[in-house]
């Protein structure tokens, strides 16, 4: 299973995402977030995932992660704010301007924020394991 066939930005939690993974790896969470990082550029160049734009943000203030832009995947830091706050923010004006837009969070009270401003949401779960590697 693929994710949406239609041009998207997905809003991705970071933290939500690499600490669903950080017990079934064993590994810090510095290690689990490149490897996530350096996977989701990867496949964002392949069909069927290149005609979306992935922003993933993070809480808190700048950490080195490697290059902030790749490919079709930005990274960014919330600074002052919270993930939940810029992502509830960022979703809302893309929705109101038209855009699809998916949310990837495991928060249940902001993907339902998000379903009241009408912006669908998915669990890092099933995020994640909708990216498969087209076969050749």
């Amino acid at each position: 299973m693929y994710l949406t066939t239609k041009p998207t930005t997905y809003l991705i939690d970071g933290l939500n995402l690499v600490r669903s993974f950080l017990y079934e790896f064993s590994r810090s969470e510095e290690e689990v977030t490149a490897d996530f990082l350096d996977f989701l550029a990867d496949i964002s160049q392949e069909e069927p995932y290149a005609m979306h734009t992935y922003e993933v943000i993070f809480d808190g203030s700048f950490r080195p992660v490697g290059p902030l832009y790749r490919g079709g995947v930005h990274i960014s830091f919330t600074e002052g704010d919270s993930a939940d706050q810029i992502i509830y923010e960022r979703a809302g004006y893309l929705a109101q301007t038209g855009q699809r837009v998916i949310a990837v969070t495991d928060d249940r009270a902001l993907q339902e924020d998000l379903k009241e401003l009408g912006v669908k949401t998915q669990f890092c779960r099933k995020f994640y394991n909708g990216l498969k590697r087209p076969e050749k």
